[in-house]
């Protein structure tokens, strides 16, 4: 569906659509739909979905956001790719989108200061749509669009984070906040671009947190009714269904961040022994909810069984956090089942032991660790840079272009997985006929996981570096080379990339100086430095993140000054001059085992 950026011909079509308009006898079919104006923050897997549902029900959506995800609202508005059909809401049918970083900026500024931003309305519904660890930083930047009547729906994770969401709206002094959450597998494929795969149809649980329902309240059920894609549920006892969610949640990621990505959750539910352990985790959250004296029945959690069968492929976004090495929302889950498990006495060893077992990943997305990388078992790949020293060219005779290093307007790269490579020490099998070549290079190791790093950032995405030798099969690459094709065939090949012992960027002062020495058989035959690296490394780290995503444990080659001819049995190291022999890096060239 593509929302028309003109008005409908047919008034009645776009009656029966909404389904708030007179039937073809004149008479109503059913009360009319407000139209409320909506702040969604966030155009992730849950704001953007829930935002262009609502935006195609005929509401009056604003989207807060930033970066590239706002250019692409500007431009092409919100786009979803749905299990329960597809949309695009063109940018017309959208409020302006507002700048969430501009609009930090401004609350940055003392309060007595603080100017109005332009363009600030009050809204009917603030929908928080962030993570539940980025609360305190996210929801001060909706206050200017809070009113006198403003209702504030929060859609995270957990329960921990809602005490302190009525504490800031409480301070605002105007609005109040609902108890909510919200059900979906979804995630953004692209900045603007929301895939949703299972949980059909997706819903929103939300409630108030003392009393029967407002009339508002009401009306926000009634356009979650008439909202195509979605549903909403209204409840009376809004927290006892968000803890029902929050046990389900906080179980499954539990178990799936555990096991793997393999784990999906109708995995979980046909294997014995990962269903027993998520209904122990369970039980463990159920009995903790029934502490706070609130209901949770039986039949739920048979419920959850079956709608974990039903969920073929599906997995948490905590889980694919974990996995990718980004900060999640694991502290509000499952930590949070430690800690009130302690306040109320409710013992909870899995939950506890599961939690335990996930810290490490999670304090090395956050930072908040030191521990040493390991290439070989934590990285992905390996991005290699072509001529990357001055006055550097490529071979004539091998190449479409001949292109010398000033040439690059930026570094030029070549990908290899990380199995191409191995530890310091091995041998390099060289298959039948092919002639090697040699080259020294360092080798730069991410830290944590990052994209379109800007170059003054990237520096804090560097873990350390290793010494790396970069072998070529000298007749295997540059004859397709000679027609514009791939170096896959000569550089990423098994073994062609010996590396190095993992060395703390600490201990290196400053890696654009570094001397890198080789030597075949025990002679020196190249001495270069990286000083005459066109592009640095804080260039070439933020390209490389905007050319993909980089993990913890990728290398990024920062180029050789040289190259030379190796011999079958030849005996080659790389060494960085200062350094002590341990982090150096060696290999034996021998002939590939059939």
């Amino acid at each position: 569906c593509i929302l028309s950026n003109t008005p409908s011909t047919s008034s009645a079509a776009h009656c029966r659509l909404f389904g708030n308009m007179p039937d073809t006898n004149g008479t109503a079919s059913q009360d009319p739909v407000p139209v409320f104006k909506w702040l969604i923050f966030g155009c992730g897997g849950v704001g953007g979905y829930f935002g262009a549902r609502l935006a195609q029900q005929g509401q009056h959506v604003t989207f807060m956001a930033r970066g590239q995800t706002l250019a692409a609202l500007k431009q092409h508005g919100v786009r979803i790719k749905s299990i329960c059909g597809d949309l695009t809401v063109p940018p017309d049918k959208l409020g302006h989108p507002i700048d969430s970083a501009a609009v930090a900026s401004v609350c940055s500024e003392p309060e007595e200061k603080r100017r109005r931003i332009e363009g600030a309305f009050d809204a009917d519904v603030i929908v928080l749509g962030c993570k539940a660890w980025e609360v305190e930083r996210c929801l001060p930047l909706c206050a200017q669009w809070c009113g006198p009547e403003t209702l504030v729906l929060p859609l995270q994770n957990g329960v921990e984070g809602f005490d302190r969401i009525r504490r800031m709206t409480g301070d605002w002094g105007r609005g109040r906040a609902l108890a909510g959450c919200c059900n979906i597998v979804s995630a953004i494929q692209e900045p603007g671009l929301i895939r949703h795969w299972a949980a059909s149809p997706p819903y929103i649980t939300f409630g108030e947190f003392e009393g029967t329902p407002s009339d508002k309240v009401k009306q926000i059920q009634a356009i979650f009714d008439a909202s195509p894609g979605m549903a909403g549920h209204l409840e009376d006892q809004a927290m006892s269904k968000i803890w029902e969610k929050f046990a389900f949640i906080c179980s499954t990621t539990g178990v799936q961040a555990n096991s793997g990505p393999s784990a999906t959750q109708d995995v979980v539910a046909k294997t014995p022994e990962l269903q027993a352990l998520w209904r122990s985790a369970m039980q463990e959250i159920i009995s903790l909810c029934r502490s706070y004296g609130l209901t949770y029945e039986d039949a739920w959690l048979e419920n959850r069984v079956e709608m974990l069968r039903q969920a073929v492929g599906a997995t948490t976004s905590c889980s694919r956090d974990l996995w990718a090495g980004k900060p999640s929302e694991l502290d509000d889950l499952l930590g949070s089942v430690v800690r009130m498990g302690k306040e109320k006495g409710v013992p909870t060893p899995v939950v506890g032991a599961l939690y335990s077992s996930l810290l490490v990943r999670e304090r090395l997305a956050r930072s908040e660790t030191d521990l040493p990388i390991y290439p070989l078992l934590e990285g992905q790949k390996v991005l290699g840079t072509i001529c990357n020293h001055r006055g550097q060219q490529l071979p004539e005779m091998a190449t479409k272009e001949q292109k010398k290093a000033e040439d690059y307007k930026r570094p030029e790269w070549y990908v290899c997985p990380m199995s191409s490579c191995m530890l310091t020490g091995g041998q390099v099998e060289v298959p039948e006929g092919v002639e090697m070549m040699w080259e020294v290079e360092l080798g730069v190791v991410i830290s944590k996981a990052c994209q379109k790093v800007p170059v003054d950032k990237a520096m804090d995405y560097v873990g350390g570096y290793v010494v790396v030798l970069d072998m070529t099969g000298k007749n295997l690459g540059f004859e397709s080379m000679k027609h514009g094709l791939s170096w896959t065939l000569n550089k990423c090949q098994a073994s062609f990339k010996p590396m190095g012992r993992f060395i703390k960027a600490s201990e290196i002062e400053d890696p654009n100086s570094l001397t890198l020495v080789c030597k075949v058989n025990g002679n020196e035959v190249a001495r270069d430095s990286t000083a005459t690296m066109k592009f640095n490394i804080a260039e070439q780290v933020a390209d490389a993140s905007k050319l993909t995503p980089l993990q913890r444990g990728d290398v990024l080659l920062a180029g050789a000054g040289s190259l030379g001819d190796l011999a079958m049995g030849d005996f080659v190291e790389g060494i960085i001059e200062g350094l002590p022999p341990g982090l150096s890096v060696s290999a034996t060239l021998a002939a590939a085992k059939s």
